[in-house]
């Protein structure tokens, strides 16, 4: 079951990570288009700065979840590092157990934020709203994925990077 759900969390890893490389080539490449197309040729895009919007908010929610799964979110761990090594224990699962509920929450308001928008659709572009609002449910629930992946994995709860040595 642990190699299944390693397997499945690299998978998940390394797609996202070609996510946000896809993500800021395109939007390298609207950029200078659109400045081209602008300056140059008197033609500008009119929807780029929709799109870029889109991407951004989507880089965004990639880039956490990403960030959870390589347990790169910073923390101030002072007052944990003065704690006795037993009560690290038990704050860095309190802390894991926090953010679980709280992204899961997240993860749940955005999918009813999606609903609420999904009629509606940006005059640029002629999409739904929800198009830019999909990327929060669904990189919440891969960011609580990447948590519990970690802690069953590595039987270690602290769920952010840390400074101290031996946690």
């Amino acid at each position: 079951m642990t190699s299944f759900l390693v397997k499945v969390n690299s998978g998940l890893l390394a797609t996202e990570k070609v996510s946000i490389g896809v993500i800021l080539g395109v939007m390298a490449l609207l950029l200078t288009l659109g400045v081209a197309f602008r300056y140059i040729l008197g033609a500008p895009f009119v929807w780029s700065e929709s799109v870029s919007k889109l991407l951004i908010v989507w880089l965004t929610f990639v880039g956490t979840s990403v960030a959870f799964a390589e347990k790169q979110h910073i923390t101030v761990d002072s007052v944990v590092a003065a704690m006795p090594r037993s009560i690290r224990s038990v704050v860095h699962t309190l802390m894991l157990v926090l953010s679980i509920v709280i992204l899961g929450a997240m993860a749940f308001l955005g999918y009813e934020y999606c609903q609420t928008v999904a009629s509606s659709t940006s005059p640029i572009l002629g999409i739904s709203l929800a198009w830019f609002a999909y990327a929060m449910p669904i990189f919440f629930v891969f960011s609580v994925f990447h948590l519990m992946v970690n802690a069953v994995v590595e039987c270690s709860f602290n769920a952010f990077e840390t400074d101290m040595e031996n946690v």
